[in-house]
């Protein structure tokens, strides 16, 4: 008889759920949307629309909700006060587009989704519309043109907490649908396996990052979340072609020809079943716009949607990239800046890499959810080199268990465990190991209806060759206050840490007149971070319209920042050298003018990077940082016609550790830099046709010392989708 009343009972519970079903259509042709993101508000309970705009959420025990449409190029909607009872509640919605293309939901800062509005630290996001207007085939380039970010002969350079570091030791971690990169043993980022053509968006959390992610987040985590495949099959071509100004004086002209440069991508995508997947090749060969620039690379990369229901869901992401890509050091004089030093002319680098990452999702209820992450990573390269042949040969794992639970309607809390191992065989590194154990959680709790607090930690322990290295505890708190709908405060401090990378530790090596030498004895960076800002959001009228301004003041400390440092003899060794401050200020706009024909958007960056004693007295600057980094696109759209200006400005490098500026022979003179790029666009029978300049003026600078910066080039692009 017990028996029968507790099946009776469970099966009322049952029967008492409830759905919510509806349309999702857009506002200016009602036209009906596919993939829209439908998320229940304080839950994990979610959906996306089908091919006829159609959603359904199943399994919601009754009350009243409140359910978040979003989709990238239009304007986020909420639908409050959704009764649910025993039967079904169907709502018809309408979007209205968003001409700056940028998400409205994000889920890095604090590993959940999340309105930009509400996030408790700073965040740049970029969309699918700012990556393809400019026609990139490295996501560094995009990036470039976001507050606070900059790079250094291909480093990326996050509020100047990486500087430059000779290609190792990078500050800031790279996820793909929020799983880690892992990288090599320099710890650094391979940009070129990133499939840029298959990117929903972007987001960039700026103020550090070690609290959530541990030891690479130092500076800062760039997440790319790639797309899911349509529900009909499509397969998706581009072709990027081009070429390279010669030199605009004839000295320094070293080939006959201008050099070209072709860049392929093709990508089919189908639904199988309740699933989905995607597979993309790229092809990238250019003959670079110096003699020892020159690349030629195949990267084949593909991901499977599983759907198991409504509460669980898989991911698989494998990406395979293999090329052959020229070595160089320096110019080979001032005179010859294109030209590689004698003998140099054919060294070369050749390599696989190997990235595989996959997480499974269970929705246990509609409060709670687990996720379990993991990733592989095998990398092999050889050096052909006239003064070394260096190689390596590379093994990393990594694995993760997170759960998240909504506590009442006001606190959400997430937990989880990592571990991550690599194994290392290299002439350059000699053959070591590498471990690392991490646990981590943060709460964020509503306080009231505008003020959000977000606390958490993490600790982690890392062992290189079995002997524990460092460990570490990493702190943050972080407060949102949303006064308005469309304005809102924040602020944040936290503790970060970065142990030294294997390359660092033991790179023993030497290309051209540069000299490696090991040094073992190095210890984990730490770093201590704060920052005010706030986002305004105006919606506008007809003749400004959309207008978003982030502004935000920064300060960070690093004890034992580890720089590469020359000795008297030129023989390079990385030490914890230095302490360091930096503090800042990032101002960011964007918008709409006269009815949306014309686009804007305006970034600039001020730091003092300062190099300072235990007492705090600044002692000199950092090296390979930019004081001043201003950078504009000003685009119209009309008639199908697209059209942008950008402009790029730098101020010069202050600072070098190499070579140092002459004042009475202007040998090694370094300058500011301004760079003025264009683009002109069209869609013509289904063709998606797009002409750039990048550099257009032929400004000459450098980044590195010896290095020439890009020269200008052109190029078309071609796409379409069958």
């Amino acid at each position: 008889m017990k028996k029968v009343i507790l099946i009776s009972f469970l099966l009322s519970i049952l029967s008492a759920q409830g759905s919510i079903t509806g349309s999702v259509h857009r506002a200016d042709n009602d036209e009906p949307l596919l993939g829209v993101n439908v998320l229940v508000q304080n839950t994990f309970m979610g959906t996306t629309t089908d091919i006829d705009g159609q959603f359904t959420i199943d399994q919601l025990n009754p009350g009243e909700y409140t359910l978040v449409i979003s989709m990238i190029g239009f304007k986020k909607y909420m639908e409050r006060g959704i009764i649910v009872s025993d039967e079904i509640s169907h709502i018809d919605i309408q979007l209205a587009q968003d001409v700056l293309s940028a998400p409205h939901v994000v889920v890095t800062a604090s590993r959940q989704a999340q309105d930009v509005m509400e996030l408790p630290v700073s965040m740049s996001v970029i969309g699918p519309r700012k990556i393809h207007d400019r026609a990139a085939v490295n996501l560094v380039e995009v990036m470039k043109f976001e507050p606070g970010i900059s790079s250094v002969r291909g480093q990326l350079n996050i509020r100047g907490t990486s500087g430059y570091t000779l290609g190792v030791g990078d500050r800031s971690l790279l996820l793909i649908d929020g799983v880690p990169v892992l990288g090599s043993g320099a710890g650094n980022i391979t940009w070129t396996m990133v499939p840029i053509s298959e990117i929903e968006h972007v987001e960039i959390i700026r103020s550090g990052g070690s609290a959530l992610y541990g030891s690479s987040a130092l500076g800062g985590v760039v997440n790319i979340l790639t797309k899911n495949a349509p529900t009909k099959a499509e397969t998706r071509f581009r072709l990027k072609s081009g070429m390279y100004s010669e030199p605009k004086y004839k000295q320094w002209q070293w080939r006959s020809q201008p050099g070209l440069f072709n860049y392929l991508d093709l990508t089919h995508s189908r639904p199988i079943g309740k699933h989905s997947a995607w597979v993309r090749f790229h092809k990238a060969k250019s003959d670079g716009y110096k003699r020892q620039g020159w690349t030629d690379a195949n990267n084949i990369t593909g991901k499977v949607k599983f759907n198991f229901g409504e509460r669980y869901n898989a991911s698989l992401f494998a990406n395979y990239y293999a090329d052959k890509t020229a070595l160089a050091s320096q110019w080979k004089n001032s005179a010859n800046p294109f030209s590689s030093p004698s003998g140099e002319e054919d060294d070369y680098t050749e390599g696989t890499k190997l990235h595989l990452n996959g997480f499974f999702n269970m929705i246990l209820s509609d409060k709670t959810v687990i996720k379990l992450k993991g990733s592989m990573y095998d990398v092999w390269w050889q050096s052909h080199s006239a003064t070394n042949d260096n190689g390596i040969d590379e093994q990393k794992g990594y694995g993760e268990i997170l759960i998240s639970t909504t506590l009442g309607q006001s606190t959400q809390i997430t937990a989880g465990v990592v571990g991550q191992t690599a194994k290392i065989r290299a002439r350059v590194y000699g053959d070591h190991s590498s471990l690392s154990m991490a646990a981590y959680i943060q709460a964020q709790q509503r306080i009231g209806k505008k003020l959000t607090l977000n606390t958490g930690a993490r600790m982690e322990t890392y062992f290189v060759d079995d002997e524990k290295l460092d460990e570490s505890l990493a702190p943050q708190i972080a407060l949102n206050f949303r006064m308005f709908d469309w304005l809102s405060f924040r602020s944040s401090v936290s503790s970060g840490f970065r142990v030294p990378a294997i390359a660092e530790m033991y790179t023993r090596t030497q290309l051209n007149i540069f000299k490696v030498e090991p040094n073992p004895d190095l210890i984990a960076e730490r770093s201590q971070a704060g920052e005010v800002g706030m986002i305004v959001k105006l919606p506008g009228n007809k003749w400004i319209s959309d207008m978003t301004m982030d502004v935000v003041a920064f300060k960070s400390t690093f004890d034992q920042l580890i720089v590469a440092n020359p000795d008297d003899k030129g023989i390079i060794h990385f030490e914890n050298l230095t302490d360091a401050r930096i503090t800042g200020l990032e101002v960011g706009a964007s918008g709409a003018l006269f009815n949306q024909m014309l686009l804007f958007s305006i970034a600039y960056t001020n730091l003092d990077p300062e190099e300072i004693d235990k007492q705090g007295n600044a002692i000199d600057t950092l090296a390979y940082r930019f004081r001043n980094t201003l950078v504009t696109t000003i685009g119209t759209r009309v008639w199908g016609v697209t059209a942008s200006i950008d402009y790029r400005y730098m101020s010069r490098i202050e600072r070098v550790k190499l070579f140092q500026e002459n004042p009475f022979t202007g040998q090694d003179k370094r300058v500011p830099i301004h760079i003025w790029n264009a683009g002109l666009g069209s869609q013509i029978r289904g063709w998606d046709l797009q002409f750039r300049v990048e550099n257009m003026f032929q400004y000459y600078y450098t980044e590195l010392e010896r290095n020439m910066g890009d020269e200008r080039h052109f190029s078309l692009t071609i796409g379409k989708v069958f």
